[in-house]
């Protein structure tokens, strides 16, 4: 609640600038290939990075040759742009890169991924390494780039003031996907039902729902698969540096796992010794059997000696997506060039 004021400025800055695209003020610029943008209205914490990917390997077998356009948040390269994989090699270091765009390049190495914020520049030079098929990462407000198909995920559970733009505005999408929750069964379809509740308000839009679930668990020391069984009856601190961390969190205590410590950090946290020597103290103190992180924390943690001497692992989420979204997107695409 303290840092309502602020939310509500940030809001009524991104209604003006919305308005300056809508009354065609401000240019907007036509790539040289079909983009699909994914984003949201809230800050963070919405599984844009793994829906992404999910994209990418969704048109890669369909035929596409596609590639990721990525600002490369507090990576090196930012401000300049680079090519962190050009569908074979992987060329930059996740502190080049950035962490989420990183993570993608080396979990698909035949996806195309282009950080920068000049992300028309990245789309061209997509366009001229092959690619044919760009999926721009959190792109909802990045409007001075044209996109094909704007998709949006909301999540019920983002508090109201934390948005970067009214509810209202996800009527600038063209599909909405709807988080739902272990607790929000399919057959739960009341009409106080927070996904019904959004397809009556923004009736217009196509609305799909999907879940975020557990891929499995990996040593990080050499990524080898770790059973959840085995990890079920050991004292484990989870900790983590991404936005919404409590999701996470939660989502460790579902699957059965013993937590008895957590440890919060910054989005895209780059973990200095003096964090790394925070966590392995309490490790210590808490008498824990095991560490559990995130997959976008562990490629940052991987080549750091200090923590490797410790019982590590890291968690792959995936995400189940409505069949019936698969098959708009399927619809939409099936005469674009490929």
């Amino acid at each position: 609640m303290l840092l309502a004021p602020f939310y509500f400025l940030y809001q009524a800055g991104a209604v003006f600038r919305n308005l300056l695209y809508d009354w065609h003020l401000r240019p907007v610029y036509r790539p040289p290939l079909p983009v699909i943008s994914v984003g949201n209205i809230s800050f963070g914490g919405s599984e844009k990075t793994p829906f992404a990917r999910f994209l990418l390997h969704f048109f890669f077998d369909l035929g596409f040759k596609p590639a990721l356009i990525s600002r490369g948040y507090q990576g090196q390269w930012e401000k300049t742009g680079g090519v962190v994989s050009d569908g074979h090699l992987l060329r930059a270091s996740w502190e080049e890169a950035g962490d989420e765009a990183f993570m993608i390049a080396q979990e698909f190495p035949a996806a195309g991924v282009f950080v920068g914020r000049h992300r028309f520049l990245s789309c061209q030079k997509a366009h001229e390494l092959g690619f044919n098929l760009a999926v721009l990462d959190d792109g909802f407000q990045h409007r001075q780039l044209a996109r094909d198909i704007d998709i949006v995920l909301f999540s019920s559970q983002q508090f109201p003031f934390a948005r970067r733009e009214p509810l209202s505005s996800l009527r600038r999408a063209d599909i909405i996907l709807f988080r739902k929750f272990s607790d929000q069964t399919s057959a739960n379809q009341s009409s106080d039902h927070p996904g019904e509740k959004l397809r009556k308000k923004f009736s217009r839009q196509k609305i799909f729902d999907y879940e975020v679930l557990p891929a499995g668990f990996f040593n990080l020391a050499d990524d080898s698969p770790c059973s959840l069984e085995s990890l079920r009856p050991q004292r484990i601190i989870a900790f983590s540096g991404i936005a919404a961390p409590q999701r996470f969190f939660s989502l460790l205590r579902q699957e059965g796992l013993q937590v008895v410590d957590i440890l919060s950090f910054p989005d895209h946290f780059s973990y200095p010794s003096s964090a790394i020597a925070k966590i392995i103290k309490i490790f210590r103190e808490k008498q824990a059997d095991c560490l559990c992180t995130t997959e976008k924390d562990a490629i940052k943690l991987a080549q750091r000696s200090q923590i490797n001497q410790l019982p590590v692992v890291y968690l792959k989420i995936k995400l189940k997506v409505d069949q019936q979204f698969s098959q708009e997107l399927v619809q939409i695409v099936q005469s674009w060039p490929r």
